[in-house]
């Protein structure tokens, strides 16, 4: 599975030899170099675009000032966050015979062999793991026909963590409203029932006998409730 990178900082642009570098400077047993204190680290870094065997130094040309270089170079940088072993990438491009070495924090990593005189390599080193904070790759170079090489550009690449969805409040709410309307009674559905016709029809008379036996119950009762028993005596008109 192809895991996605960004670039977490580059000097100077690949395919240039070192020329979009400051050259005037002189030489420098030792150089540190401060990421992110540049002001265009890519098209004008301050920087030596020299790395030198130790011991030499290079004699600047009739005319010229002595070109910028050093024996050690060291790239001071910072980390945002934690990296595993593999997740950090150095790109490495430089001209020349000469084999460089590769440290971290102090800790060599490994050999870089030049392609030859004028040639250009191309490095990608993979890293050690590494915690967040501050940290220093360090260059030096040993061999070689001319003793000196030029830095074509460096990067470092990290491995962009995968992001997990955040839980928003909705989702999290969402099951106790699923209870809420689970548990809570349904409402109870009224069915109107049509009346009944009471018209007289031609061959009935009623449509609902029920209905004219329950209403002459009734008035019988009402009658025998209001009638007054028969007394002996009483004139009749």
């Amino acid at each position: 599975m192809t895991q996605n990178t960004e670039t977490l900082w580059q000097i100077g642009q690949s395919g240039k030899g070192g020329q979009e570098f400051l050259q005037a400077g002189g030489w420098q047993a030792e150089f540190t170099y401060i990421v992110g204190s540049d002001d265009d680290p890519i098209n004008q870094p301050r920087m030596p675009s020299l790395l030198l065997v130790p011991g030499l130094k290079t004699k600047p040309k009739r005319g010229r000032k002595e070109l910028f270089a050093t024996d050690k170079l060291n790239i001071q940088f910072s980390l945002p966050q934690s990296y595993s072993d593999g997740e950090l990438t150095l790109f490495y491009n430089f001209y020349g015979s000469e084999t460089d070495t590769l440290f971290v924090d102090g800790e060599p990593i490994t050999e870089l062999v030049g392609a030859g005189e004028r040639k250009l390599n191309r490095t990608q080193t993979p890293l050690p793991a590494l915690s967040a904070g501050k940290h220093t790759l360090t260059l030096t170079t040993a061999g070689g026909v001319g003793g000196k090489h030029s830095i074509d550009y460096l990067k470092l690449d990290g491995v962009v963590a995968a992001k997990t969805p955040e839980k928003t409040q909705e989702t999290m709410t969402k099951p106790k409203e699923t209870m809420a309307k689970a548990t809570t009674p349904e409402p109870e559905v009224t069915v109107d029932v049509p009346k009944k016709s009471y018209v007289p029809t031609s061959q009935t008379g009623l449509q609902d006998y029920g209905y004219w036996y329950d209403y002459c119950r009734k008035q019988a009762k009402k009658t025998e409730k209001d009638h007054k028993p028969f007394r002996r005596g009483r004139i009749w008109a």
